[in-house]
């Protein structure tokens, strides 16, 4: 790895050189993920912080264009004749000036910032003024999961489902690996009364994670909710078909 990047590069944040392709970005974002994700380091501010940055540096250098503009904002050029394949970096940033880079660092920790005000506002049941204090950094980090799972918390509360989902669906775009999104997407569709939307998005859960102890207990709850629905002789024979099967 080049020594010429800031301790904010994205590439230094993934790991890799500057000149790693698609396959090498996408592997270490997926190791970093894994070590880094909340229900691995209990919410440590420090990890939950470096969560946040390999998600943004994933977003930006596993997209062709952004990458190329993000490599031209660090002055970055690549040299197919450089004896080690590596890229050379041109600084030509003033002293008393800031990078994009380096704008984007301040950014990213005002946002971290507002994540955990934001928390704090939703527990007090102040989801309006969460989602104000969160809705300036949709411009600035539109594919942001932490931001968009927080955004959907705040919607759900203000019982804005469709709000709800809508920021849900970015999170399960982006971190498509993770289980947790799927079954926070379904818990949405369950409180919206969507009940044939919600097993669909347990069903992508089950995909990644075929005993997930809250897909599990989500499916519980909509066979209830859908057992509620029955007429009673129908609840009935539904009751003694689960328990014929197995699944009582």
């Amino acid at each position: 790895m080049s020594d010429s990047g800031g301790p904010g590069d994205f590439y230094r944040v993934l790991g890799v050189k500057y000149t790693a392709t698609q396959e090498e970005i996408e592997e270490a974002y997926h190791k970093l993920a894994r070590e880094l994700h909340p229900d691995m380091t209990g919410d440590d501010e420090v990890s939950t912080a470096r969560y946040m940055a390999v998600n943004e540096a994933y977003q930006t250098l596993s997209r062709p264009a952004k990458r190329e503009d993000y490599n031209q904002s660090i002055g970055l050029e690549i040299s197919l004749e450089d004896a080690q394949g590596e890229p050379r970096v041109k600084k030509t940033v003033k002293a008393d000036e800031t990078t994009p880079a380096q704008d984007m660092r301040l950014l990213d920790a005002k946002l971290l910032r507002s994540m955990r005000e934001a928390k704090s506002l939703c527990r007090k049941g102040s989801y309006w003024e969460a989602t104000r204090k969160l809705q300036k950094f949709l411009k600035t980090h539109p594919d942001h999961p932490g931001l968009r799972r927080s955004l959907a918390r705040a919607a759900a509360g203000r019982k804005s489902y469709h709000e709800a989902v809508n920021h849900m669906k970015v999170v399960c775009k982006v971190e498509y690996h993770n289980p947790d999104n799927f079954v926070e997407l379904a818990g949405i569709y369950v409180e919206a009364g969507q009940l044939m939307l919600a097993q669909k998005a347990l069903g992508e859960a089950f995909g990644w994670n075929a005993e997930h102890a809250g897909a599990l207990q989500l499916q519980k709850r909509i066979r209830e909710l859908r057992d509620g629905q029955k007429p009673p002789l129908q609840k009935f024979i539904s009751r003694i078909g689960r328990v014929l099967t197995g699944k009582g």
